[in-house]
């Protein structure tokens, strides 16, 4: 299965689907697969990947720091689902959305901000933030938003009195020993995402956010901004399937409850735990996993992740497939045969 995966993903190199991935499976008796295959960089000269590429995670940020902290901060008593966002961040105006609101999205808000690459700073990030109406009532329908992440963002700089990367790196990076995850990362080390050109930056993004939202507010931001490895994301993985993780056992158990089966505005249905998403069939996790004991998450930079406690499975893709133009991803298309091909081998082996 391991040389499966990485022929499969050879071939995604040299189809050009994307430049290069790192990856690891990892199982709960401690076995770690790690792998790599293809280019850190196309251009302006192509450079072979070595194994300890830095990626941009995108939204995986949403899941391994910012709903980690959430919940590390309800664990400590300083917050709870039942948190009105309004009560600590009082410019915001829709007294009726709570913190389990933002983390199911299902707060009634937009998904993301108009023209995100014309904003130039943190205080134009807030204005439009805090002028948002909402698209639907909130509880109603489950729309994946960045905005209601830039909000629990926003939430734990408050109450920690901490920048994102501090808190994330005292309560989570450092004891997991994930050395090489913050937001701001080592520049050379980093595998180059897209280039861009706009009124607001021009050039090669490499070690800087390629989320122009996040960039805008310094490239500390609850819904992207986050830079790791393969190898840091499967200690992450790892800890959770063991209950050797940075939350307590309560409250990395509730990480995992299907908390909402809802419709998005197209009426297609969505299902959603705490921060995390949940698998169902076609999912960037395969067609196997339990509704009930894992979570998934994706990331706009071509990346994806699940953890199945059920199963004591675990995965992580990083790529830079946005590389060098964001209408060359085609990664997706390969996330659900990886992890078919995972759950079959299982399934065979068990029974062995």
């Amino acid at each position: 299965m391991y040389s499966e995966i990485k022929e499969l993903l050879k071939r995604g190199v040299e189809e050009n689907l994307f430049p290069g991935a790192s990856y690891c499976i990892v199982h709960g008796n401690g076995e770690v697969f790690c792998d790599f295959v293809g280019y850190k960089s196309l251009i302006p000269e192509k450079i072979m990947n070595q194994g300890n590429e830095i990626y941009d995670v995108a939204s995986l940020t949403k899941v391994i720091s910012t709903t980690t902290m959430v919940m590390k901060l309800i664990e400590n008593g300083r917050l709870s689902l039942d948190t009105r966002v309004s009560s600590i961040l009082p410019e915001f105006k829709h007294k009726e959305i709570t913190i389990y609101h933002l983390l199911t999205h299902t707060s009634g808000l937009p998904a993301d901000i108009s023209r995100a690459s014309r904003l130039k700073g943190k205080d134009e990030v807030l204005n439009r933030v805090y002028e948002m109406e909402l698209i639907y009532s909130t509880g109603k329908n489950i729309v994946y938003s960045d905005i209601g992440f830039i909000l629990l963002g926003w939430i734990i700089e408050s109450l920690t009195k901490m920048s994102l990367d501090t808190y994330s790196s005292l309560m989570i990076f450092r004891p997991l020993e994930m050395n090489d995850t913050s937001y701001h990362p080592n520049r050379e080390r980093c595998a180059p995402t897209e280039f861009r050109a706009d009124d607001v930056y021009h050039g090669m993004l490499q070690g800087i956010v390629h989320d122009e939202k996040s960039f805008a507010l310094g490239g500390e931001a609850g819904h992207a901004g986050l830079f790791s490895t393969a190898k840091d994301i499967s200690k992450f993985i790892l800890a959770v399937l063991q209950n050797k993780f940075v939350l307590n056992t309560k409250y990395l158990d509730e990480l995992f409850p299907l908390r909402e089966e809802k419709p998005n505005l197209n009426n297609d249905i969505l299902t959603r735990a705490l921060g995390w998403d949940k698998p169902q069939k076609g999912s960037s996790a395969g067609d196997k996993l339990s509704l009930y004991d894992s979570i998934i998450h994706t990331g706009f930079t071509g990346c994806n992740m699940f953890i199945d406690k059920k199963n004591q499975l675990g995965f992580v893709l990083l790529s830079n497939a946005v590389h060098p133009r964001r209408d060359m991803n085609q990664i997706i298309k390969l996330r659900n045969k990886i992890g078919n091909m995972i759950f079959s081998e299982w399934e065979e082996n068990k029974h062995v």
